[in-house]
């Protein structure tokens, strides 16, 4: 599972997912990548690596990705950090992934400043640092990147690479939430029934809890059961309502 998990972050770079190549259009992409285009390396790299318009082969895609690599391309360099954290046609190799995933970080890629936390965070291939994560989970969740929003707000909970601060871990979890990371919607509702002390936030824990529900998650399957339980009919209705106007909201976003 995580290797296809892995492969869909490598089709985000793809300038249209999903679209049926023609012969005629590979081989003029292959014809711009011959002649130096990074951009175009970049992205012959990620039909390799997802058999689009061509014959999937990972040795291709990991050789046109170090080309654009090699002329600085932050997005190249992230998907080399993939193939290594996630074995796609190579041996994993949880410190090649991080060397890649630095050199894209430190040119502002969101994407790579996570993954590279979540490395930190784990030991995986660098020196444990919770500190560190938290930074690199700071700068992604700045630029808006929901997953790093989320880790921010669980390390601000947990008190892991700073002190403990549960009003901030509840802002990321709501700014992660508000994009639609069921994730971040469960932490963002247990935090509030949790510190709920007006019968509004528990109907706003309600709503959050309910669409995290909806989506599968079973934490927030188990809050939202064991909060139905404390409130009344008419709580229960306006906590509904309340979960239809945030799914708009979210839906509206994308």
């Amino acid at each position: 599972m995580k290797r296809w998990i892995m492969l869909a972050a490598l089709l985000v770079l793809v300038a249209a997912p999903g679209a049926v190549l023609a012969q005629a259009d590979v081989a003029a992409l292959t014809a711009a990548a011959r002649q130096g285009d990074p951009a175009a390396q970049k992205q012959l790299g990620v039909l390799y690596a997802s058999g689009e318009g061509v014959v999937q082969d990972y040795a291709a895609a990991r050789r046109w990705w170090s080309m654009a690599a090699g002329q600085e391309d932050a997005g190249a360099r992230y998907n080399l950090g993939v193939m290594y954290e996630s074995g796609l046609g190579v041996t994993v190799d949880p410190a090649a992934a991080a060397r890649w995933y630095a050199l894209a970080a430190g040119q502002g890629d969101a994407t790579a400043r996570f993954r590279l936390g979540l490395l930190y965070e784990s030991g995986r291939g660098v020196p444990k640092d919770d500190a560190q994560a938290f930074n690199l989970y700071r700068q992604a969740a700045a630029q808006g990147l929901a997953d790093a929003q989320n880790s921010l707000g669980r390390m601000y909970e947990m008190g892991h690479g700073q002190r403990q601060n549960i009003a901030e871990a509840r802002r990321w979890y709501k700014a992660s939430a508000e994009q639609g990371y069921v994730l971040a919607q469960s932490n963002y509702g247990f935090q509030l029934y949790a510190g709920s002390k007006e019968p509004q936030e528990r109907i706003e824990a309600y709503a959050w809890l309910s669409l995290a529900a909806a989506a599968g998650n079973a934490i927030a399957i188990a809050h939202h059961a064991e909060l139905s339980r404390q409130l009344t009919p008419t709580q229960i209705t306006a906590g509904e309502a309340r979960a239809r106007v945030l799914r708009g909201q979210i839906a509206g976003r994308k």
